[in-house]
């Protein structure tokens, strides 16, 4: 299903936003960033359902029109609003013209009323050749350099799980006591031994896997605590009836520093130390 928006005019927003904005609602003249940031909460979601979901939409007076690609997790807690509730923000960010899924639901109808609902997932066509259309890169696919967007759902959630168990278990055999927090942090997991602490994130990938999509607050959250961040990237992964081959692939932890040079924004791909350009 794809989380809609239903969007009205551009509206002041209080004093005590708790996302600090401005604004909320529909500017002709805001950026697609501007109206992704001013739009994305706060609602009253239930986490489980939500945290399905890999595409958002705004819509305005009946079509959807911004679309966007969610990450994981895919939303925030708030803090606390007048009336003590704790609503929830979306994490992603918009998707440019020509993405296949941008394309299948740009323009789409929804109804024109206000709130939140959940619109089924929209119809992709075949792709075109990969060598003209553009979007070689943008698909995770095998043989692909760097990691891309996996359009089906239901793959791309077995590569992540696979891939958070995989890098979560590598700790515990190695004496870890090691913590899912994916739903809530940016980053998968902690690890502690003794009084060591390390924050872990995991990639999976069908490509080869010489650079992965890292969004800009697990950036944030590296940076703010280097050298005590570790990534672990399994790439070549490949699927045998609908589950992920375990034997599969090279799997590889590294420290998790990133440095501008190596990050293109997308949220950012990030290049692997020591990769041949």
């Amino acid at each position: 299903m794809v989380f809609n928006i239903r969007i009205i005019e551009r509206q002041t927003a209080d004093s005590d936003d708790p996302l600090g904005r401005d604004w909320y609602g529909y500017d002709p003249d805001a950026t697609p960033q501007e109206l992704w940031e001013n739009n994305r909460g706060d609602w009253n979601v239930n986490e489980e359902r939500v945290s399905a979901e890999s595409w958002a939409t705004l819509s305005y007076q009946g079509r959807i029109i911004l679309v966007a690609e969610l990450h994981r997790p895919n939303y925030e807690v708030l803090p606390a609003n007048a009336k003590g509730q704790r609503k929830k923000a979306l994490l992603g960010h918009p998707l440019p013209p020509g993405h296949p899924i941008h394309e299948a639901l740009i323009g789409s109808p929804v109804e024109p009323a206000r709130g939140f609902t959940y619109e089924p997932d929209p119809e992709i066509p075949e792709p075109a050749d990969p060598a003209t259309s553009g979007f070689s890169e943008a698909l995770d696919e095998p043989g692909t350099r760097g990691q891309g967007l996996q359009m089906d759902a239901a793959v791309r959630r077995e590569i992540e799980d696979a891939a958070q168990d995989r890098l979560m278990n590598y700790y515990r055999d190695e004496g870890w006591t090691v913590t899912d927090t994916r739903q809530n942090r940016p980053y998968d997991a902690v690890a502690m031994r003794g009084t060591e602490k390390i924050f872990l994130e995991a990639k999976g990938t069908q490509s080869r896997g010489t650079s992965v999509i890292v969004t800009r607050n697990e950036v944030d959250h590296a940076r703010q605590h280097p050298g005590r961040c570790r990534i672990g990237v399994w790439s070549g992964m490949r699927m045998v009836d609908g589950k992920v081959d375990l034997e599969a692939g090279r799997f590889d932890i590294i420290d998790f520093d990133p440095h501008d040079q190596e990050l293109r924004p997308r949220d950012f791909d990030w290049t692997l130390p020591g990769t041949p350009a």
